[in-house]
């Protein structure tokens, strides 16, 4: 059924959008910088001065607040501007595509939630909604299981065909001297990439439990009437 498709296509985004809501945090960017054996920074940047800047960046992008004036006011321990014009941009373009993520997000589950609403009296189509999000749960798990070899044997890869396809051009270059860089290191965004994964599986496994268990409901009458 067509409408069973488009749920379960639209699911794994809503569980990667929550990922995103989880980890733009700033426990988890606190945590992460802090923990043992983050690497240092080669240029001299203290470990609160990067979690300082980090901050930044993370409200930077986030929707409402400052926005970019964060990044554009945020100096190093010097009084020199931590980030260049160049690093301001990606930053415009990342604000930009999360806060569209997390608006669509919204939208789709809103629409879930009116559809399971109307359809929740048809005998006929009542079911649609929780097979689309079982289908969608179960697609989800199969694309984990190709995601964690390519996360864990070619990261760097995956990380340069991630940002070709939601970014322009290479405004997401940066040289290893760039601000960007020296806060969020490579393996910042490794740590970031597995436990989305974690968080994305944790939330497949879940939902198809849940939906399983909600078609069951909604089928078992029917059946037992045609018995």
């Amino acid at each position: 059924m067509l409408a069973v498709v488009a749920i379960a296509l639209v699911v794994t985004p809503i569980f990667v959008v929550n990922a995103f809501r989880v980890l733009a945090t700033d426990t988890f960017v606190r945590h992460e910088i802090e923990r043992d054996g983050f690497p240092p920074d080669s240029y001299g940047l203290t470990t609160p001065e990067r979690v300082r800047l980090a901050l930044t960046g993370l409200h930077s992008i986030l929707p409402g607040g400052d926005g970019i004036a964060l990044l554009e006011r945020a100096t190093l321990p010097g009084g020199t501007a931590a980030f260049g014009s160049r690093e301001v941009r990606h930053m415009t373009d990342v604000r930009s595509r999360l806060g569209a993520a997390y608006r669509a997000q919204l939208v789709v589950l809103g629409i879930l939630l009116v559809l399971a609403l109307g359809l929740a009296r048809s005998r006929r189509w009542r079911a649609v909604v929780p097979r689309g999000l079982l289908a969608g749960s179960l697609l989800t798990l199969a694309i984990a299981l190709l995601a964690v070899p390519l996360l864990l044997l070619g990261f760097d890869d995956f990380f340069l065909r991630f940002h070709e396809v939601f970014f322009n051009g290479d405004s997401w270059r940066f040289s290893d001297t760039n601000t960007l860089l020296r806060i969020y290191p490579e393996v910042f965004w490794q740590d970031t990439a597995k436990l989305a994964v974690v968080i994305v599986v944790v939330q497949a496994v879940v939902v198809a439990l849940a939906s399983w268990w909600w078609v069951r409901r909604l089928t078992r009458p029917a059946a037992e009437e045609a018995a």
